[in-house]
C-alpha cells in the first residue's frame, strides 16, 4: 500500500510547486505519479493501461523528478509516453495529438531556479483547484493496490513544429523580406527552436542554389555546403569514430573548414579548431590537449605541422585536405569523393550537453587553453547576434577573421548561414583589398575586430570608402579613441559593438550605438542579469574582499573586474578541457557563501546610465608609483600625435622603483620629434602614466585574432645589447626622451636612476 503526505505548501491552486530538496523531493514525484495515475484509471475505468504523456523543462532537478514521476505512473498501471525536454505547450499539443487520458509537465514555470513542480491535464482538461485537493486527500488516505504499467520515449517535435508553422505556409507571400522572431526566455525550447530553424530557415532545402559562401572567385551554394558537411559526417563514422570523439582541424579559411566541423558536429563528434599560426611547442600543446586521434590538415599548413615533435606525429593519423603530395599522409579529398552526400542515419541522440567544438584562447599569457563549446552554447552563439543585427536573406557578411575563433567562425557564420544570407569569406585581412571587396561582393555587414578598424583608418583614402552599401559593422574591440572617426570617415550607418568571451557567461551588446560603450544594463534590469563589476587589486591580480571575506561591488565610474554569476539553469560556464584552468576562472564566495562567478579577466567600468566600458585586460594594467595605469589610456594618448601608426603598451620592471614602468613599442611613418612627443603626452596623461621607455619597431606582432603580443616584449625587456630596435628613456628634467644606450642601461640596473 502506498500512502503519502505532501508538504502543504506545494499543493497550490493551479499546480504543484515547491523548492527542490526542501519542500519538494524525488519521493514526492514518485507518489504524485502513482496517485495521479490511480486518478486517471478511475476516470477511465474501461482502459487497462490508460495513456499518460510526461515532459520536462530544462531545470537541473527536472530529469530526476521526471524519472521518479514515470516510475510512480508505471506502478499505477499507466502507459506512459515520455517526450523529454520541451516547452509546456508541446506537452499540451502531445496530449491532444495522441488523445491521451492524462499529461504532466515537470516545470518550475517562471519561478526561481531552486523551484520545480508539475502542471497536469486530465482527459484533455486542466487539472487544478479541487482536483489537486482531492489528489492530496487520496495520497493521505492511501491506496492498497499496484498495477503493471510501461513506458517508452517518443519524439513529438516534428509534429508540434509543423502545427506551429502551418499558418505561415498560407501567408508566405506576406513574409517576403520579413523577420520572424521568437523569444525562448529561460524555457526549454532549445530542441524546438532547432527544428524551427531547420524548417523555416532550411535554405539548403528551400533555396538550395542560393549562394552560401563567396570565397575568392568560388561560389558555394547551400546545397553544396550541406552535401559537403554530410560527406564529413560519413567520413567520421566510416573511420570508426564515435559520439564524443575528437578530430583536430588545422586549416586556413575556406568553405571546407565549415563543412568539416558542421559535418562532424551533426553526428556527435567534437572538432578542435587549431590556430593556424602555431608552430613548435604551442602547436604541440594545442594538439596534445585536444584528445584527438586524427587531424584534418590543410595542405598549406603542412610545414607548420612538420615543426611538431615526433610524439605528436606518431600519435595522429593525418588527413590532407586540398591535395596531397606527401605519401606519409592520407589524401582526404580522394576519400570524400567516395562518400554519400546524404545525412547518415545514427541510432543515438546528439544533445545540448554534448561538446561540438573546442576553441582555443589566443595564448597571449601562456599556452593556449581549449574552451568547451557545447551544442547549447554553439546554438546560442550562432543565433545570439541575429536578433541584434537582423540580417536579411539578401545580406552579404564580410568575414576576414579566422574561422578557428568564435568571432569569425561562429558569430559571422551565424549571421549569414542561419538566415539564408551569404558569407563573403577571405583567407586573411588586407587593407588594400577591403574596400574593393566591399564593392565587388556588394557587402552589407562587416564583422570586425577593433584593430582592423584602426588599420583602415591609418590607410590612405580609397575611392570606394564612402561609396558602398555597408549598413552595419558589428564586432568587438572598437576603442573610444577611433570610434567616431571610423564611423564618420567611412559613412557607417550603424555600429553594433558587443562584449563577451568564447568560454564566458557574460554578454553585452551596444544596441543604441553610444560611442565607446560595449553595452548597457539599465538600473531596473540590473538585478535580473548576471553581470557585476567588483573592486580589483592590480598588484595581486585578484578582487578585493571586505572584512567578511566578500567581494566589493564597484560604484558608477569605478574600474573593476567584470564577473558573471554561474547559474546552472541559465548563464552557465562550460570551462576548458583543462579542469585546473576551469577552476582558476571560477570565483567563489563572492557575495554569499558558496556562490560561484565566472572571472572575465577584463577591467570594466559602468556609468550612471548603465553603459559599460572596456578598460583593459587584467595583466595589461600595471601599477606605477602607487597608481593603476591602464594600457588603453596610454595608447589613446598616442593617437593624437602625428605619424604614429601603432602602439603596444606594457609594464616592465625598473630596479629600485615602485611597481612597473610603462614601456611602449611604437610603429611610425617617419622619424619622431621626441621632444614634441614628450610634451604631447605630458598634456594628455597624468605624470604616473607617462611612458618611461620607448621602443621603435618596424611592425608590431599580433596574434591570429589581431591581439597585440606583449609577453615576449616584456621578456625581451630594454637591454640595448639584446634589443636591436631603437630604445629611448624618459628625461623629465629636459622634457624629452633620450637614447637608451648601454651606459644608461647600466645606471638603471644599478639603481642609480630613480624616477
Amino acid at each position: 500500500m502506498y500512502q503519502h503526505s505532501f508538504d502543504t505548501t506545494i499543493l497550490r491552486s493551479y499546480d504543484i510547486r515547491g523548492i527542490f530538496g526542501k519542500t519538494l523531493s524525488k519521493n514526492d514525484a514518485f507518489m504524485l505519479g502513482f496517485f495521479y495515475g490511480i486518478t486517471v484509471k478511475k476516470n477511465n475505468p474501461t482502459k487497462v493501461n490508460p495513456l499518460v504523456i510526461i515532459g520536462m523543462d530544462g531545470r537541473i532537478s527536472s530529469p530526476i523528478l521526471e524519472e521518479n514521476l514515470n516510475a510512480g505512473l508505471e506502478e499505477s498501471g499507466c502507459e506512459i509516453y515520455r517526450i523529454g525536454l520541451g516547452p509546456t505547450p508541446m506537452l499540451y499539443f502531445a496530449s491532444h495529438y495522441y488523445k491521451a487520458d492524462g499529461a504532466i509537465q515537470v516545470t518550475g514555470s517562471h519561478n526561481p531556479k531552486d523551484y520545480n513542480g508539475f502542471k497536469m491535464v486530465l482527459n484533455q482538461n486542466s487539472f487544478f483547484g479541487e482536483d489537486i485537493k482531492k489528489l492530496g486527500e487520496l495520497s493521505i488516505k492511501g491506496y492498497p493496490q499496484t498495477y503493471k504499467g510501461f513506458s517508452k520515449h517518443i519524439t513529438i517535435n516534428d509534429q508540434y513544429i509543423d502545427r506551429i508553422i502551418e499558418p505561415i505556409k498560407t501567408i508566405n507571400d506576406r513574409l517576403i523580406n520579413k523577420t520572424i522572431v521568437w523569444d525562448c526566455g529561460n524555457g526549454a525550447t532549445g530542441p524546438s527552436i532547432e527544428i524551427i530553424t531547420k524548417k523555416i530557415v532550411g535554405y539548403a532545402d528551400s533555396s538550395p542554389d542560393s549562394i552560401a559562401i563567396y570565397y575568392d572567385d568560388r561560389e558555394t551554394t547551400y546545397r553544396e555546403l550541406i552535401n559537403g558537411a554530410n560527406q564529413y559526417s560519413h567520413w567520421f563514422l566510416d573511420n570508426g569514430l564515435q559520439k564524443g570523439d575528437v578530430v583536430a582541424l588545422l586549416m586556413e579559411n575556406r568553405p571546407e573548414f565549415l563543412m568539416a566541423w558542421i559535418g562532424i558536429a551533426q553526428v556527435g563528434g567534437t572538432t578542435a579548431l587549431i590556430n593556424t599560426n602555431l608552430t613548435g611547442h604551442p602547436l604541440n600543446h594545442s594538439l596534445s590537449i585536444s584528445g584527438a586521434s586524427k587531424v584534418i590538415l590543410g595542405k598549406e599548413l603542412l610545414e607548420n605541422f612538420e615543426t611538431t615533435n615526433d610524439s605528436i606525429k606518431s600519435s595522429f593519423q593525418v588527413w590532407i585536405e586540398g591535395g596531397n603530395n606527401n605519401s606519409e599522409y592520407i589524401d582526404l579529398n580522394e576519400s570524400l569523393k567516395k562518400l554519400s552526400m546524404t545525412m547518415p542515419n545514427i541510432d543515438y541522440d546528439v544533445t545540448n550537453q554534448d561538446v561540438a567544438l573546442y576553441i582555443y584562447t589566443s595564448g597571449t599569457t601562456g599556452d593556449p587553453k581549449a574552451a568547451t563549446i557545447t551544442h547549447r552554447r554553439l546554438r546560442l552563439m550562432l543565433m545570439g547576434f541575429v536578433s541584434a543585427v537582423l540580417p536579411k536573406k539578401t545580406d552579404r557578411v564580410y568575414n576576414v577573421l579566422p574561422l578557428y575563433h568564435s568571432a569569425g567562425g561562429i558569430i559571422a557564420v551565424g549571421l549569414a548561414l542561419t538566415t539564408g544570407a551569404s558569407l563573403v569569406l577571405k583567407r586573411k585581412f588586407s587593407v588594400n583589398d577591403f574596400w574593393s571587396d566591399v564593392n565587388k561582393y556588394n557587402v552589407t555587414i562587416f564583422q570586425y575586430i577593433g584593430e582592423l578598424c584602426r588599420y583602415l583608418l591609418n590607410a590612405p583614402e580609397h575611392k570606394f570608402e564612402k561609396n558602398h552599401n555597408l549598413r552595419i559593422a558589428t564586432g568587438n574591440g572598437l576603442r573610444p579613441d577611433i570610434w567616431d572617426d571610423f564611423k564618420n570617415r567611412f559613412k557607417i550607418k550603424k555600429i553594433l559593438e558587443f562584449y563577451g568571451a568564447t568560454e564566458g557567461n557574460i554578454s553585452l551588446i551596444n544596441y543604441d550605438g553610444k560611442s565607446g560603450a560595449i553595452g548597457r544594463v539599465p538600473s531596473y534590469l540590473k538585478s535580473m542579469l548576471n553581470i557585476e563589476i567588483v573592486k580589483f587589486d592590480v598588484e595581486k591580480e585578484e578582487p578585493l574582499r571586505d572584512e567578511n571575506g566578500f567581494c566589493i561591488p564597484c560604484e558608477n565610474g569605478e574600474v573593476g573586474e567584470a564577473i558573471g554569476e554561474i547559474q546552472i539553469d541559465a548563464a552557465g560556464f562550460d570551462g576548458y578541457v583543462d579542469k585546473q584552468a576551469t577552476q582558476k576562472k571560477i570565483l567563489r564566495n563572492v557575495f554569499a557563501k558558496d556562490d560561484q562567478w565566472f572571472r572575465s579577466g577584463d577591467l570594466l567600468s559602468r556609468d550612471k546610465d548603465g553603459y559599460f566600458y572596456f578598460i583593459d585586460r587584467i595583466g595589461d594594467t600595471y601599477r606605477w608609483k602607487g597608481e593603476n595605469v591602464a594600457t588603453s589610456e596610454v595608447s589613446h594618448a598616442f593617437q593624437g600625435f602625428s605619424n604614429i601608426e601603432e602602439v603596444n603598451v606594457y609594464g616592465v620592471d625598473l630596479p629600485g622603483n615602485d611597481g612597473r614602468a610603462g614601456m611602449v613599442a611604437i610603429v611610425t611613418k617617419t622619424d619622431i620629434d621626441l621632444e614634441n612627443l614628450y610634451n604631447h603626452l605630458k598634456n594628455c596623461l597624468p605624470s604616473y602614466a607617462m611612458p618611461v621607455i620607448l621602443r621603435v619597431q618596424k611592425e608590431i606582432e599580433i596574434t591570429g585574432t589581431f591581439k597585440h603580443k606583449k609577453v615576449d616584449l616584456v621578456k625581451e625587456g630594454y637591454n640595448p645589447q639584446d634589443v636591436s630596435d631603437p630604445l629611448f628613456f624618459i628625461d623629465n628634467k629636459n622634457r624629452n626622451y633620450i637614447n637608451l644606450d648601454t651606459n644608461l642601461y647600466e645606471k638603471i640596473i644599478n639603481k642609480d636612476i630613480k624616477l
